[in-house]
């Protein structure tokens, strides 16, 4: 194969990186500190991506996803905890690869090689923004709906972004002169996102769900007996961060660790 020169690796590891300068697919083992059960305040979202995991897993009809919304809200990592959740507790085998959201356009090659093995992928690429002069756009929306390569069974895309349609509206050339072409380019817009099946939102949370967070890491980590003045120390650190997240939770829990003997 191609790209995955060591077909023993198949047996063996359930996930993988393509890394371009050497065109291979290599293993790579993940080591989530993160548990599924630790990403709260995305209930809906995880149930959902489990849902569909399991019936791609199962060989029934399942969807390609987009995951979109807020930054820091753990979209990639849900994406790598319920491969890990789905594989260990659910017992099914799916493998998961990334590919580098600058790497699309050796999806067809990797997804025809893909193709040709028994075995269940989950094409992973995050953070993606397409661009009005970016060629991977077709080439994208193609392979997801339209190319002979879009009927592989054994292949799903997790893709992640900030932007609901992939693509920035103010990156569009809409005329507002010419009705037809602002219809034209407003259509093409979100001609790709139209293509995933599921999408799956991701919004900003609340100062109260923030610290939910913090508290399930402080207690996850036997840190209960730090000052009390933690949710005050979590605040300030999301004043400097500039939001709330869970990914201002886990750095500011990081911080903790570190400075201990400081609380």
């Amino acid at each position: 194969m191609k790209f995955l020169k060591n077909k023993d690796y198949l047996t063996k590891f359930d996930s993988f990186i393509f890394l371009p300068k050497c065109m291979e697919i290599l293993p790579l083992e993940l080591n989530l500190k993160i548990k599924i059960d630790d990403l709260l305040e995305i209930e809906d979202q995880k149930n959902q991506i489990i849902k569909n995991t399991q019936l791609f897993a199962e060989g029934k009809p399942s969807n390609n996803i987009l995951l979109w919304g807020a930054k820091g809200m753990g979209k990639s990592t849900l994406i790598k905890c319920v491969v890990k959740f789905i594989n260990c507790t659910l017992k099914n085998n799916v493998k998961l690869i990334e590919i580098f959201n600058n790497n699309l356009e050796f999806l067809p090659d990797i997804v025809y090689q893909l193709n040709k093995t028994g075995n269940k992928f989950i094409i992973f690429i995050d953070d993606v923004t397409f661009y009005k002069t970016d060629k991977n756009f077709s080439l994208f929306k193609s392979l997801l709906e339209g190319s002979i390569l879009s009927n592989t069974n054994n292949i799903k895309y997790y893709i992640t972004s900030n932007l609901r349609h992939l693509s920035s509206k103010n990156d569009t050339a809409i005329s507002n002169d010419d009705p037809l072409t602002s219809k034209e380019a407003k259509n093409n817009l979100i001609s790709l996102s139209d293509r995933f099946g599921c999408w799956i939102g991701f919004h900003r949370i609340t100062k109260s769900q923030y610290l939910k967070i913090v508290d399930h890491y402080i207690k996850k980590h036997s840190l209960n007996n730090l000052s009390k003045n933690i949710h005050n120390l979590a605040i300030e650190w999301s004043i400097a961060k500039g939001e709330f997240s869970g990914r201002t939770a886990i750095q500011f829990l990081n911080n903790l660790i570190l400075n201990q003997d400081k609380y």
